[in-house]
């Protein structure tokens, strides 16, 4: 098919939109809707100093490309940081902080890399084993998930950061969303408001730019600007029953009837 825009041929159909997209008009539309979700929810300041979650995997990598685009365009604006958390998953994190160092590195950024036993005393791994000692039955995910959040937020925090920003698409804030939903925690619904900011000292601001971009177009663009991600999956994720996955399942196949539901 011909590209919607212009005379190329077509990469990619959007269901959601029936617009087909050359390559070059895709990756256009991909960073027009980072740029567009950034300034209709007021982000961005042009003097925040971000502090960057990033794991090395598909979804942090695009939004720090974008970010240091971004960023090159503001004068004087204070350099961004990088965080990448280690959670001492035994085979599963050190080729991402691999590859996090050396994009970091290429492209002038500062890069941190914290990791739980560092900080806790104990590696994730060792967490789950006293879990079980005790009888008791382990979310990872939620463990995990929190601790991470926390030692982002802090660490960023003790850097002077200003804005923790977040590779999170629109799959993982749909997912979230129908989540909070089926266990009536209308709280963390509330929380989930893009301009909300937090008015404290304890934490930073939480932006997610990929907020409305579906996560297979993340990884399109991810290989068609040939970033050198890391797409291995949390062991954890894949063992435990957990409500993420089933959630994910069912909203895949509600996409596959209706393209807009995550929407």
């Amino acid at each position: 098919m011909i590209c919607s825009y212009c005379e190329n041929d077509s990469i990619y159909h959007r269901k959601y939109s029936g617009e087909n997209l050359c390559f070059d008009c895709f990756n256009k539309s991909i960073e027009q809707q980072i740029y567009r979700t950034i300034s209709k929810f007021k982000m961005l300041e042009p003097q925040d100093k971000i502090i960057l979650g990033l794991s090395g995997g598909k979804d942090s990598m695009v939004l720090l490309f974008n970010l240091i685009k971004i960023q090159q365009k503001i004068p004087n604006s204070p350099s961004i940081i990088a965080i990448t958390i280690n959670e001492g998953i035994l085979g599963y994190r050190e080729k991402n902080i691999r590859k996090s160092k050396e994009y970091c590195k290429k492209n002038n950024i500062e890069h941190k890399i914290i990791s739980f036993k560092e900080k806790l005393g104990k590696s994730m791994d060792e967490i789950l084993e006293i879990y079980k000692k005790n009888y008791l039955e382990p979310y990872p995910c939620n463990i995990c998930a929190t601790i991470r959040r926390r030692l982002l937020n802090d660490v960023g925090k003790n850097l002077g950061g200003t804005v923790l920003a977040l590779g999170h698409n629109l799959d993982d804030v749909s997912q979230t969303f129908l989540m909070n939903l089926l266990r009536k925690d209308f709280y963390k619904i509330s929380r989930m408001n893009p301009f909300l900011e937090e008015n404290n000292e304890i934490y930073l601001k939480k932006i997610k730019p990929l907020m409305k971009i579906p996560e297979k177009e993340i990884i399109l663009y991810a290989q068609n600007k040939e970033l050198d991600f890391v797409n291995n999956p949390c062991p954890y994720k894949l063992k435990y029953p957990i409500l993420r996955k089933r959630v994910q399942l069912f909203l895949n196949n509600c996409e596959e009837y209706s393209p807009e539901i995550k929407f």
